[in-house]
């Protein structure tokens, strides 16, 4: 089947875990509704708007981490902005530093955060439209709507190498596979540890899917296990279980 493949990049993100309060935590992967955002931005869709034509149902993605990261924590000054006057800062108890957790690359100076998506959908318009937006062969991609943002807004970021390519669905057996992707913590079998040398994983929460009053719907979060430093993970995975193999490499759809 053909799927779009496209990668996210920038410089700094940051993806707010939805129950973090005094202290702005952040996801380590970018959600799968922040992909799905960024693509019905680019679209042109309105927010709140898009949620029944990217469900899980009809929408599925991979995530990859595809050069190193990491993660480090800065004190944001926060203003707190009740009237136009506010803006100056000049009041006294306007000010707030917040504990803010960043995603960065491992090489700061050097390096980029770069996330590799794929992405299916049943609807080949759909896909045609998206194919137009983000892979028309040209250094900018297309938008009706948002730039690309890495979370917040103040985390800009790009789309680069879109294109539409083949990809081919595996069923698991009971051998161990090198994954690049992130994959669901539910359908590991185990972690082959022999064949770990130089890796960095890390496991965390993602949030696939919001239903159309922009709650999580029963079956949107999901424990990912993934790579920090884009090392293929060596697993074996439960017996019976879908993956996918694009241009050589083993993923998994996780929403």
């Amino acid at each position: 089947m053909d799927v779009v493949s496209f990668y996210i990049k920038g410089k700094m993100a940051h993806f707010r875990k939805y129950y973090s309060n005094s202290t702005a935590l952040t996801y380590v992967l970018p959600p799968v509704t922040t992909i799905k955002g960024i693509i019905a931005g680019l679209l042109g869709y309105e927010r709140d708007s898009y949620y029944d034509i990217f469900s899980n149902n009809r929408t599925k993605i991979a995530i990859s981490i595809a050069s190193p990261i990491k993660k480090i924590v800065q004190k944001m000054n926060l203003l707190k902005i009740e009237r136009l006057n506010d803006l100056n800062g000049s009041h006294k108890d306007i000010r707030t530093q917040t504990n803010t957790e960043w995603v960065i690359p491992y090489e700061i100076r050097n390096g980029e955060i770069s996330y590799r998506v794929i992405l299916w959908h049943s609807d080949t318009e759909m896909v045609k439209k998206i194919e137009y937006s983000i892979c028309n062969k040209k250094n900018y991609y297309l938008s009706k709507g948002i730039s690309v943002a890495l979370g917040s807004a103040q985390c800009l970021g790009w789309i680069e190498d879109g294109k539409i390519i083949k990809c081919y669905k595996k069923i698991s057996d009971d051998k161990t596979i090198y994954v690049n992707s992130a994959i669901v913590k539910d359908i590991v079998e185990s972690i082959d540890l022999s064949q770990i040398t130089k890796i960095q994983l890390g496991m965390d929460e993602n949030i696939t899917e919001f239903s159309n009053d922009r709650r999580l719907t029963i079956n949107s979060k999901k424990e990912l296990l993934f790579s920090l430093n884009a090392v293929p993970i060596p697993v074996k995975l439960i017996k019976g279980v879908e993956y996918i193999q694009v241009e050589g490499e083993n993923m998994v759809f996780i929403g």
